[in-house]
C-alpha cells in the first residue's frame, strides 16, 4: 500500500507523462480486447445448446464430385435414423419461405421445416408454449407452428396469448403453439418453424434438401460414430445403386458454422492486435527507461538507506502495473464501444453467432492482459534500477552518459517497434490490394441501375401452373411500366437472398466425362429477358422465349464454365443434360457468360431453366431503370397488390448493394488491419523519435565537444540521422523477413496478389524508411543547433 500511495503521488506530479502512457496503453488494450471479444464469441464461447461439443452435422459426401459436405436427402435421413446406434438422437431441417397474412400487412419470412426431435436434441425449450410433439409431423396432422421471439415481440407485442392463435402461413391456417428461443438463430436464421412432414413414397433418395443434426451418445467418440456411419453408408450403397458413390461425413458444429476463412481472418486480426500491444509495450518501456535514468539518484538514495533490490523492483513494478491498469480501464471502455460498432458494421449473418458482447470471459482476458502488459514493460526499468551502482550514482548524480548497454536496449526496443509495424503494414497492404482486386474483378453482369425485390407466393394457393402464370403476367406487366428499361424474374440473383441450389447433373455422350459421371452445378429458373436485364452476355444460341413452357421440349441454357466442365471445347448447342434421378433430357439451346454468384473470388458454373416450365414459390425480380427507381418501385408494388393484395414484397434493394455486401467481410478485415497498422506506425515513429531525442539530450556535452574541435553542423546532423536510420533500417529489414515468413498465414484472405508480392514489400519498406527518416531529422536538427560553449559548461 505504501508503494501504491507513492506511485499515485508520483503519477499525479507528472501528469503529462501519465496521460501519454495511459492513452498509449489504452490503445493497445482496447484493440486487443475488442478483437478477442469476437474470437471469444465465435470460437471459444460454447454454442447456446446443451453439451454442444457432442453435436454433429450429419452430411452426405461424394469424393468423386469433390463434395466433402453436402445436404442430405429425406430418405437417407430416415435410413440413418433407423440404423444408427452411436447417435443418441438425430434431427433434420429444411429451408422454406412463409407468407403471414390475416394480421395486418402481409409479410414474408424465412422459415424452416424441422423434425420434432430437433429442439430436444439441442436441449432447447420454447420461451412460451410447447415444442413439437412426435405426432405433429405425421401425414394429416393439424398444422402447427413455432415463431421466433423477434416476430413474437414485433407482430404480437410479446403477448403470451399469441400462443393458441391461428396464423395464415402460405394460405394455410397454422396454430401457433410456442415461441422458439433466440438460440435457434444460430442454427436457423428464420422466424417461422413448422413440422417437417416426410412422405417416403414421394421422396427421391438423391434429392438433397436437408441439414441433418445428430448428438453423440455418452461415451461414444467422434471416430466411433464416423466408423458406424461409414458402415451404414456401405450397406446403403449395396441396397440402393444410386448411392454407390455417396458416403456420410460427421462434422463438428464448430467446423460447420465457422468457415476456415473466417477462422483465419479472426486469428490474423488477433495476431495483429497482439503486435500492436507489443509495440505499445515497447514504447512505454522506452519511456519508463528514460524516466528511470532521471530517477537514478532517487534509486541510489533508497538503496543507500537500506532498500534491497527486491524492494526497488517492487516499487517500479507497482508503478508500471498502476499505469497499465489505468490504461486497461480506458481500453475496456473503448472495446465496448468498438464491439458495438463492429456489430453494426457487419452485414447480417457474417458471424455464426447472434451477438458478440463483452462478457466476463472478455473482462477476465482484459484484466490478465493488462497486468501482464504492466509487468512486461515495467521489467526493463525495474531491472535497471536493481543494478544501480549506489556510489557511482551518488557521485555522478548530476551527470548522465550515453554509454553502456542502456542506449542499446532502448534502440533495440525502437527497432522491434518498427519491425512489428512493418509486418502489420505488409499484411494491411496485401489485404487492401486484395480488396481492390475483388472490387474490380469482372462480375459477368452489370449491377448498375438495377433494383431488386422478392415476391413469395403461398404454395397452397399457387400450385405450379398458377404460379407460372402469375410470374409470367407480372414480368410482362413490369416490362410495360414507364421508366423500366428491362425486367426479368429468377429463382435467385447473384449474391442475393433467393434460391441458389446446387445439384449433380449428367452429360450423356460427353467427350470428356466418363459415362454416368455427375457434375455438381448451381442452377436456377429464369424468365425471358433475365440475361438482358442483368447484362449477362449471350455467347451462343438463343435466350428463353414465351414458347418455353410446360409441355414444350425441355430446354436449358448453360454458362460458359458449365459447357467447358461438361463438354470441353466441343459445341454444347443441341447436347443434353439430365438429373441422375430421372430420364428426362434437357436440350442446350444457349450459352451465356460466367457470373460470380456466390463470392467475388470465383465464378460459379450455372445452369438456367425456363421459369415458363417451372417456378419457385419465392422469386427475385430484377428491374433495370432509367432514372429514379422510386416511382418504378411504387408502380410495381401497386401492380402486385392488384394481382393479389395479400402478397408481400421483401428485400427491396439496389443490385449494387448486394454486390457490396458480398465484399463486407474482406473490406472489414482490410479496414481493421489497416487501422492497426497505422496505429502501429504512429507509435513506432514516436518511439524512434523519443529514443533519438533522449539520446541527443544525453549527449549534449559530447556534441558540443565535437563542434568545439571542428565538427560542422552538417556533420552533426549526418551523425544523428545515420545513427537513427541504422536503428530504423535494422527494424524494417527484420520486419520484412518476419512478414515473408508469415506470408502463408494470410494466403487464404488474399485474392489477386501474391503474399510475397515484391512491390508491396518495397513500397511498405520505402514508406517506413521515410517515416524513420522524418523521426530522425527532428532531433538531429536540434542536435546541430547545440552551442559548443554552452554545452561545455554543462556538468
Amino acid at each position: 500500500m505504501t508503494d501504491l500511495r507513492y506511485a499515485l503521488r508520483l503519477l499525479r506530479r507528472s501528469q503529462l507523462f501519465t496521460l501519454t502512457v495511459v492513452l498509449t496503453i489504452a490503445i493497445g488494450i482496447g484493440a486487443t480486447t475488442a478483437i478477442f471479444s469476437v474470437v471469444n464469441a465465435v470460437l471459444l464461447r460454447p454454442l447456446p445448446f446443451e453439451d454442444p461439443s457432442r453435436l454433429m452435422q450429419v452430411a452426405e459426401k461424394n469424393d468423386k464430385l469433390h463434395l466433402p459436405a453436402f445436404a442430405a436427402s429425406a430418405l437417407n435421413y430416415l435410413s440413418w435414423r433407423d440404423a444408427t446406434r452411436t447417435l443418441d438422437r438425430i434431427g433434420a431441417i429444411q429451408f422454406g419461405t412463409y407468407t403471414l397474412t390475416g394480421k395486418g400487412e402481409a409479410e414474408s419470412y424465412n422459415g424452416f421445416a424441422i423434425t420434432p426431435s430437433l429442439l430436444p436434441l439441442l436441449g432447447l425449450r420454447p420461451v412460451v408454449g410447447r415444442s413439437f410433439s412426435d405426432t405433429d409431423d405425421r401425414l394429416g396432422a393439424a398444422p402447427v407452428a413455432l415463431i421466433s421471439e423477434a416476430l413474437w415481440r414485433r407482430r404480437f407485442g410479446g403477448d403470451p396469448s399469441a400462443v393458441g392463435q391461428t396464423a395464415l402461413l402460405n394460405g394455410v391456417a397454422y396454430t401457433i403453439i410456442g415461441v422458439a428461443p433466440r438460440a435457434m438463430d444460430v442454427l436457423t436464421t428464420g422466424d417461422v418453424w413448422v413440422p417437417l412432414v416426410i412422405d417416403p413414397p414421394k421422396e427421391i433418395r438423391l434429392n438433397h434438401t436437408l441439414f441433418v443434426v445428430g448428438r453423440l451418445k455418452a461415451g461414444v467418440t467422434e471416430g466411433e460414430a464416423q466408423a458406424e456411419m461409414n458402415a451404414i453408408a456401405a450397406r446403403m450403397a449395396q441396397q440402393y445403386p444410386e448411392m454407390k458413390e455417396w458416403g456420410v461425413s460427421l462434422i463438428t458444429f464448430t467446423d460447420t458454422f465457422v468457415s476456415s476463412q473466417l477462422r483465419t481472418g479472426l486469428f490474423v486480426l488477433l495476431g495483429a492486435v497482439a503486435f500492436v500491444l507489443l509495440i505499445v509495450s515497447a514504447n512505454v518501456a522506452n519511456l519508463l527507461l528514460a524516466r528511470a535514468l532521471e530517477r537514478r539518484k532517487e534509486m541510489a538514495v533508497r538503496a543507500a538507506l537500506g532498500a534491497g533490490r527486491f524492494r526497488l523492483v517492487r516499487q517500479l513494478l507497482v508503478e508500471s502495473v498502476l499505469l497499465s491498469s489505468l490504461g486497461g480501464v480506458l481500453g475496456v471502455l473503448a472495446a465496448m464501444w468498438s464491439v458495438s460498432w463492429l456489430q453494426a458494421a457487419l452485414p447480417p449473418n457474417t458471424l455464426p453467432v447472434p451477438d458478440i458482447g463483452v462478457d466476463p470471459t472478455v473482462i477476465a482476458f482484459a484484466a490478465g492482459v493488462t497486468c501482464l502488459t504492466g509487468i512486461v514493460f515495467g521489467l526493463a526499468p525495474a531491472w535497471q534500477a536493481a543494478r544501480t551502482d549506489v556510489n557511482a550514482a551518488l557521485k555522478d548524480a548530476g551527470r548522465t552518459t550515453a554509454g553502456g548497454t542502456r542506449p542499446l536496449v532502448r534502440k533495440g526496443l525502437a527497432a522491434a517497434e518498427l519491425a512489428l509495424a512493418t509486418v502489420l503494414l505488409v499484411g494491411a497492404a496485401l489485404l487492401v490490394r486484395s480488396l481492390v482486386a475483388l472490387q474490380h474483378v469482372p462480375l459477368g453482369f452489370n449491377p448498375d441501375d438495377i433494383v431488386t425485390l422478392q415476391v413469395s407466393l403461398p404454395p397452397a394457393r399457387y400450385p405450379m401452373p398458377r404460379r407460372i402464370a402469375f410470374f409470367r403476367e407480372l414480368n410482362s406487366t413490369i416490362n410495360a411500366l414507364p421508366g423500366v428499361t428491362k425486367a426479368g424474374i429468377g429463382s435467385g440473383i447473384p449474391f442475393g437472398a433467393g434460391n441458389l441450389t446446387q445439384s449433380p447433373f449428367l452429360a450423356p455422350g460427353s467427350p470428356i466425362l466418363p459415362p454416368d459421371t455427375a457434375v455438381p452445378i448451381d442452377w436456377r429458373t429464369v424468365s425471358p429477358g433475365y440475361f438482358a436485364t442483368l447484362g449477362i452476355p449471350l455467347m451462343r444460341g438463343r435466350d428463353f422465349t414465351e414458347a418455353d413452357v410446360t409441355g414444350a421440349p425441355e430446354v436449358v441454357i448453360v454458362s460458359r464454365a458449365t459447357a467447358r466442365a461438361m463438354w470441353g471445347d466441343a459445341d454444347p448447342i443441341g447436347r443434353t443434360i439430365r438429373r441422375p434421378t430421372t430420364t428426362l433430357d434437357y436440350t442446350v439451346v444457349g450459352v451465356v457468360g460466367d457470373v460470380r454468384s456466390r463470392s467475388l473470388n470465383r465464378e460459379s458454373p450455372t445452369l438456367y431453366f425456363s421459369s415458363g416450365a417451372r417456378a419457385w414459390a419465392l422469386m427475385d425480380i430484377a428491374i433495370r431503370t432509367a432514372g429514379d427507381p422510386a416511382p418504378v418501385l411504387s408502380a410495381v408494388r401497386a401492380k402486385i397488390r392488384a394481382l393479389d393484395p395479400e402478397l408481400p414484397v421483401s428485400n427491396v434493394r439496389p443490385m449494387t448493394e448486394w454486390v457490396s455486401t458480398s465484399a463486407a467481410q474482406p473490406r472489414l478485415n482490410a479496414a481493421l488491419l489497416g487501422v492497426f497498422a497505422c496505429v502501429a506506425l504512429l507509435v513506432a515513429a514516436i518511439g524512434t523519435y523519443g529514443v533519438l531525442a533522449y539520446s541527443v539530450s544525453q549527449r549534449t556535452k559530447e556534441l558540443g565537444l565535437r563542434m568545439a574541435l571542428g565538427a560542422d553542423r552538417a556533420g552533426v546532423l549526418r551523425l544523428i540521422v545515420r545513427e537513427g536510420m541504422m536503428v530504423g533500417l535494422a527494424g524494417i529489414a527484420a520486419g520484412v523477413a518476419i512478414a515473408g515468413a508469415l506470408g502463408r498465414t494470410v494466403s487464404a484472405l488474399v485474392f489477386g496478389v501474391s503474399v510475397w508480392d515484391p512491390a508491396t514489400y518495397a513500397s511498405v519498406s520505402a514508406l517506413l524508411a521515410v517515416v524513420a527518416l522524418v523521426s530522425c531529422i527532428i532531433p538531429a536538427i536540434r542536435a546541430s543547433r547545440v552551442e559548443p560553449m554552452v554545452a561545455l559548461r554543462l556538468d
